[in-house]
């Protein structure tokens, strides 16, 4: 695409922001929009010899509403990361953006919406005008959600926009169903189904959940129909819907029961409508529950429909889909179904057939969408033959072509795959996939066209023209299932499906393993002939209260506000900081507000490093990522800090690698703020007032800035991309990458581990003495006196103790408050209540021989010492002789105090 060289540049705002605080609303969008006109966010046209891809597929947003903090968590947080790391690696890197039309959930709420101007969906409305109106409103929030997306600074590629109800995803839908029907995996058949009274449709088995509910279990009389045999007990059957009892047709009892097992085959009646049904055996049966007889229902009970399926049993139907007792139901005909209950409850008790009532608590089934209680229906529905189907979909994973993480996700996905039954996936409503299939009305033949041929104008059987079409459409999950190949191209061989399928990771709660992503594994195999992609990544879920974050419940929170105070990358970092991959949470404002303050230090850091480089124009000549300054000459400040950045280049890489987000992001405030701010930054300060030093630690400060910065940028990408550009500005090279988003991710250099020891016991040691003073309550303008015991081996960094603690340093003994650091004994003079210094000194004891207890017992497990490698039990070893000293030494610290 042509662009002016002012609009290829970098904005303005970015580069001239050079406010005491970061401050993201005045650069976010800029940056965003620069990135995106770019076309930083999408991969080369043409493949490079030897490239390797890196293909993540958004998991696309019911366009119902705003997003809420869990897609922050899922697009901005984990998803984004990989994408900008990959990039950075050099990957050709495609992050696919689109939408879903969330089927029954999007027709909802709009009914919603046309219930507020007082429409009715079936009354008011045709369906071709209630399709307007569903149109209408993606057409509102489909542009939502995206810039949603660009807010959260998410780097999708743009210039592949989808939507599952676009033409081509609705041509790629009809293809699939009619490929799966000439397959054999999609019939036609009257099954027991799920269904909503409310949302008038069938769903299923994974959107009925469960409630724990306590309602009246009745216990009723069957009376034996040609009276009571010999020994025979009465038939007593306990239920907590006698308003079914209309529709019974058997009672069944287990064979093994020796309460029941000789009646099997006799006969009784069915209270309220005196129907002789048989006594049936059936090892389905609970033998403890109730009495032990059970009333089979086929009609409105899915164990009771496969009873009755077992033993030939006909299904009567006493409940129609608007919830009203039909003629079949007799005495309780034309009554809905709670006052059905009511009546039948009340008859029941008047001809003395109702033994007793008792509470039962059990989990009564609802709709996910609606929570209305379930009412199970026998209606003619299309299935789909899930078995042959999930068995190279179970292969994949268990040989390891597909890895879930986190890895217990797998033994779920088992259990699941393996038990799978036939899907139900046609839905009665208006928004969604038509179902290709046209039924004669002269013959009832069905009449599926060829995939990309015309819809049919005659009967294939008979020849009739009198043709309907299918009124019910596809199970939302249906289309989404198809989400890696068809956003490629498929079912046309493009060259985009044959450069990225299969895809690399797909990213996704844990919640939709079954609903989304299982499926995906098994269409991906059965239309392209290979797994969509190798690494599912799931994330837990953020909660409001208890519950997830959802749109159909009515509990979200827009990220929007968040962003709008505090800034995308606070936002994303606070709510991956800290966060085990998998694991719920609870979003809280101080985590945002430390990821915030994070942010800030940040700025304020690179603030410091760009104008020690301003006044050294030659500390960084150029931003190659690898071009560290020379060791030669460097004081061990220098050093150290550069061999510190290594390892956090190392480890970062590491645990990004493994999918250790959580651990990654606070890897870096660690690094940032503790080591590189607290210790480093405090250091060279008077080093830049060395004109023998200074050079060196600009070329430092530079250096490590300009790592830190490319190692943040997948979590924290704004504030990064503007310190970045700032530090580059006038010192690139003209073949340099103009922006993070495709710089190089930095390799790791050598490091120097004995400095970095060295230094670890300085820190340690500082931030000791800053917190003994802190509780002291010294200000931190006032100098203090610090005496450090045996510590021969920080003679070296005496004059950086004092550096940083503001301090007097001496060693050997000494007065004043007393801690202990590994064997370090380090004292800070400053006056303080005795009781107060005793009470920290026996916490501080406490909780070093609570320590020392932990080695011992670790040490102590049998097999410990000789089957762990050696460096781990010597390190454990060590770690032991560290706290017996330091408990020794706070032993005697307090003696003292007595």
């Amino acid at each position: 695409m042509a662009m002016t060289e002012e609009r290829q540049g970098p904005p303005a705002s970015a580069l001239e922001h050079r406010g005491k605080n970061w401050a993201p609303a005045d650069v976010e969008r800029d940056l965003y929009d620069w990135w995106e006109r770019s076309g930083f966010f999408t991969p080369p046209a043409e493949p490079a010899p030897g490239e390797r891809t890196f293909v993540m597929m958004l998991p696309l947003p019911n366009v119902t509403g705003d997003l809420h903090l869990g897609h922050a968590l899922s697009f901005g947080g984990y998803e984004d990361l990989m994408a900008r790391y990959h990039r950075m690696l050099g990957d050709a890197t495609l992050y696919m953006p689109g939408n879903d039309h969330a089927g029954i959930i999007a027709q909802i709420v709009v009914e919603k919406e046309l219930a507020k101007e007082g429409i009715e969906k079936r009354t008011g409305l045709t369906r071709e005008q209630f399709l307007a109106e569903m149109w209408q409103w993606m057409d509102h929030y489909i542009p939502r959600n995206n810039a949603q997306l660009r807010m959260l600074g998410c780097s999708l590629d743009w210039s592949r926009p989808n939507f599952t109800m676009d033409p081509a995803k609705q041509r790629a839908v009809r293809h699939h169903f009619i490929r799966l029907y000439r397959n054999g995996h999609l019939y036609r058949a009257d099954r027991i189904v799920h269904w909503c009274l409310t949302c008038q449709t069938t769903y299923s088995d994974l959107e009925a959940k469960h409630e724990d509910r306590t309602d009246p279990l009745y216990y009723v009389r069957y009376p034996w129909a040609d009276g009571a045999p010999d020994g025979a007990p009465d038939v007593i059957v306990a239920t907590t819907r006698p308003e079914t009892i209309v529709a019974d047709v058997a009672v069944a009892v287990n064979p093994a029961d020796e309460r029941w097992s000789r009646w099997i085959g006799q006969e009784v009646l069915v209270p309220l409508v005196e129907r002789r049904v048989p006594i049936v055996g059936d090892e389905a049966v609970d033998i403890g529950f109730g009495t032990g007889a059970l009333k089979i229902t086929p009609g409105h009970d899915a164990t009771d429909f496969e009873i009755g399926q077992r033993h030939g049993l006909p299904v009567i139907t006493a409940i129609d889909p608007r919830g009203r007792m039909t003629p079949a139901a007799g005495i309780l005909a034309g009554a809905e179904r709670n006052a059905a209950r009511k009546k039948a409850v009340e008859v029941l008790r008047e001809r003395g057939l109702l033994i007793r009532e008792e509470p039962l608590t059990h989990a009564v089934g609802v709709h996910d969408r609606c929570f209305t209680v379930d009412e199970p229906l026998v209606m003619k529905q299309w299935w789909m033959r899930m078995p042959p189907l999930a068995a190279p979909a179970i292969d994949a994973v268990r040989s390891g072509r597909v890895r879930i993480v986190p890895a217990h996700f797998e033994k779920t996905y088992f259990n699941w795959m393996e038990n799978i039954r036939d899907w139900p996936v046609s839905r009665q409503i208006w928004w969604g996939h038509a179902i290709p299939v046209w039924y004669c009305r002269e013959c009832d033949e069905q009449v599926v066209p060829e995939p990309d041929g015309p819809d049919p104008v005659k009967c294939t059987r008979c020849g009739s023209t009198d043709l309907r079409q299918d009124p019910d459409v596809l199970d939302t999950w249906f289309s989404s299932a198809l989400w890696p190949h068809t956003t490629l191209g498929w079912p046309d061989r493009t060259k985009d499906l044959a450069r990225f399928y299969p895809g690399t990771v797909l990213e996704t709660g844990y919640d939709i393993l079954f609903f989304w992503v299982a499926r995906m594994i098994m269409m991906g195999i059965e239309n392209m002939g290979d797994i969509p992609f190798s690494t599912v990544v799931l994330h837990g879920m953020v909660k409001s209260g208890t519950e997830k974050m959802s749109k159909s419940r009515g509990n979200v929170v827009s990220p929007v506000e968040y962003i709008e105070e505090n800034g995308a990358d606070a936002l994303r970092y606070a709510l991956v900081n800290g966060v085990s991959l998998g694991a719920d949470q609870s979003f809280s404002d101080a985590r945002l507000q430390n990821a915030r303050n994070f942010a800030n230090k940040l700025w304020n850091i690179g603030r410091y490093a760009l104008r020690a480089v301003e006044q050294r124009p030659d500390a960084f000549a150029s931003h190659a990522v690898d071009a560290r300054p020379p060791l030669d000459g460097l004081e061990a400040p220098e050093r150290w800090i550069l061999s510190r950045v290594e390892a956090t280049v190392a480890e970062a890489t590491r645990l990004i690698e493994s999918y250790n987000f959580g651990e990654y992001a606070s890897l870096m405030q660690a690094f940032v703020w503790n080591e590189l701010a607290d210790v480093y930054v405090e250091l060279s300060k008077p080093g830049l007032r060395d004109e023998r030093r200074a050079d060196g630690v600009a070329r430092t400060l530079a250096y490590a800035l300009d790592r830190s910065l490319r190692l943040l940028h997948p979590i924290m990408p704004f504030v990064s991309e503007t310190l970045a550009l700032q530090l580059w500005q006038g010192r690139r090279k003209s073949d340099a990458a103009p922006s993070l988003v495709v710089s190089r991710w930095p390799a790791p250099a050598a490091r120097d581990l004995a400095l970095e020891e060295r230094f670890a016991l300085l820190a340690e040691v500082v931030r000791a003495i800053r917190s003994l003073r802190q509780d002291a309550g010294v200000d931190p303008s006032d100098r203090v006196t610090v005496a450090l015991g045996s510590a021969e081996a920080l003679r070296w960094g005496a004059e950086h103790i004092a550096s940083l603690t503001n301090a007097d340093v001496s060693f050997g003994g000494g007065d004043g408050t007393a801690t202990v650091v590994r064997t370090v004994e380090v004292r800070v003079q400053v006056r303080r209540d005795a009781a107060a210094e005793r009470a920290r000194l026996e916490k501080e004891l406490a909780d070093t021989r609570a320590a020392a207890d932990r080695v011992r017992a670790t040490l102590a497990k049998p097999g410990f010492a000789e089957r762990a490698p050696k460096e781990v039990v010597a390190k454990e070893r060590a770690r032991l002789a560290e706290r017996e000293e330091r408990i020794r030494m706070l032993e005697e610290e307090l003696a003292r105090l007595r």
